[in-house]
């Protein structure tokens, strides 16, 4: 039996199999058991015609003769149907009436001898009976055989068989139809609990309604532990990023105000380089741990999807736009926002969707001019139709390699070397997404540049 076989099919298969190897042997035994019932019957009534058949028999000047004249050959068979053969004859004697090619009986004797023979080419069965009779007074032993062909004997019991067969059948019918509505009773628990298991989302480990069956009642529990144990270990990992944050975050923020101090107070200092030196790199670690903390609170697993809402991406696109626009500007680049028609709201968080518009922004202004400062426009539009809302940060650069488009969502993987980042800008926009149950698109525009598209659904 196979171990991804259905409990439903096993139940189906289990009940089944024993009711058809029962109805087999039911219907076996049912016509060994008629046969014998019939053919016992039919012997007794043919022993009842023999022996109505032997009071006909009579003497006339002390000659045997028999009296057909009220009971005619076909009167002797049992229903009237097949055929009838009979002889009547002294057991040391001529013949009286009848057949005289009737086998005899395999032995002699005074009680009725029932047995099978074959005459004119059919199957028979007979009766024998040796009779002490008086011709005179004269005693003699009257032999009197009657045949009746199987016929009947195997219509009654083909009827019987098939009716019983029918019975067989409908009552199997009734019997699987219960079994299966006993099956699907039984196993409404199980599916209740399949059901609340698909309708959650993928991030609610609240402990499952232990008001259930006892014998699913463990496999609850064994759920709902298991579930305890991936929130605590959720809830470690949000501590645990957490912790990073708070003591990795402060040592670097004073690496970089001590360095700032001592590059002012020692402008002409020998170790004015090593300074600057210091504080790119602990601008640079800042902004990886503050890339790296993203990209662990964005993880898809970590998203309480009962908490999301309704927001507005048209307010997302502009606050993200305002807040990178001083360094935009600063790096002699421009920012546009392009929206021009009625966006409808889309279910997500505010917070990480913020952080998905603004990774975009921030990529695009360090990677856009390749191996040179991008100095070009970053455009930020907004599309709708009925189904979905589309979300494109493009710029006006040189573009990504064709072949390493694929990669650029990889962790830490950075096609630009000659611009500094952490490489896990569009590994979180790809993250975020996936959390949204949005479609991230990276393409090369035709007209040169490169474009992100983030396509939300509409619920």
């Amino acid at each position: 039996m196979s171990k991804s076989q259905s409990i439903r099919s096993r139940l189906l298969l289990w009940i089944g199999l024993p009711f058809i190897v029962l109805a087999v042997l039911a219907l076996i035994s049912s016509h060994l058991l008629l046969s014998r019932q019939i053919n016992a019957t039919f012997d007794d009534l043919l022993l009842n015609a023999a022996q109505r058949l032997e009071r006909r028999i009579y003497t006339v000047d002390g000659e045997l003769r028999i009296n057909m004249h009220y009971f005619s050959v076909s009167t002797l068979g049992s229903r009237g149907e097949g055929k009838i053969f009979y002889r009547i004859k002294e057991t040391d004697g001529g013949m009286i009436a009848g057949f005289s090619g009737l086998a005899d009986p395999p032995k002699a004797s005074h009680d009725p001898i029932f047995y099978d023979v074959d005459y004119a080419g059919n199957a028979l069965r007979a009766v024998a009976l040796t009779l002490p009779f008086s011709r005179g007074s004269q005693p003699v032993d009257i032999e009197v055989i009657v045949a009746e062909s199987k016929e009947a004997r195997h219509t009654l019991t083909n009827d019987f068989m098939v009716t019983l067969s029918g019975l067989m059948i409908v009552t199997g019918l009734l019997a699987i139809s219960i079994a299966l509505l006993a099956i699907h009773q039984g196993l409404a628990p199980l599916n209740a609990v399949s059901q609340a298991l698909r309708q959650r989302s993928s991030n609610d480990l609240h402990a499952l309604d232990d008001a259930a069956p006892k014998e699913i009642l463990p496999l609850i529990q064994s759920i709902n532990h298991l579930m305890h144990r991936m929130r605590r270990s959720i809830e470690s990992t949000q501590q645990l990023n957490a912790d990073v944050s708070h003591q990795l975050r402060t040592p670097i923020s004073e690496i970089r105000a001590l360095t700032e101090i001592s590059l002012k107070e020692t402008p002409q200092s020998p170790a004015h380089y090593s300074l600057q030196e210091i504080q790119r790199i602990a601008e640079q670690a800042s902004h990886t741990v503050k890339q790296l903390l993203k990209y662990a609170k964005t993880r898809s697993e970590l998203v309480d999807s009962s908490h999301l809402e309704m927001v507005d991406l048209v307010l997302i696109c502009q606050d993200a736009c305002a807040q990178t626009a001083p360094n935009i500007y600063q790096q002699c680049q421009e920012i546009a926002f392009d929206q021009h028609q009625v966006i409808p709201k889309v279910i997500g968080d505010p917070i990480t969707l913020r952080w998905l518009v603004t990774n975009l922004i921030e990529n695009a202004s360090l990677h856009a001019g390749g191996s040179t400062a991008y100095t070009g426009v970053i455009t930020v539009a907004l599309t709708a139709n009925e189904y979905q809302v589309t979300l494109t940060v493009s710029d006006e650069g040189t573009g990504v390699d064709q072949e390493t488009i694929s990669k650029l969502t990889e962790r830490f993987f950075r096609h630009n070397k000659h611009a500094s980042g952490s490489g896990l800008g569009l590994a979180i926009v790809e993250q975020i997404a996936t959390a949204h149950s949005a479609q991230l698109r990276l393409a090369n525009r035709p007209q040169g540049g490169f474009e992100v598209t983030v396509i939300f659904p509409i619920t």
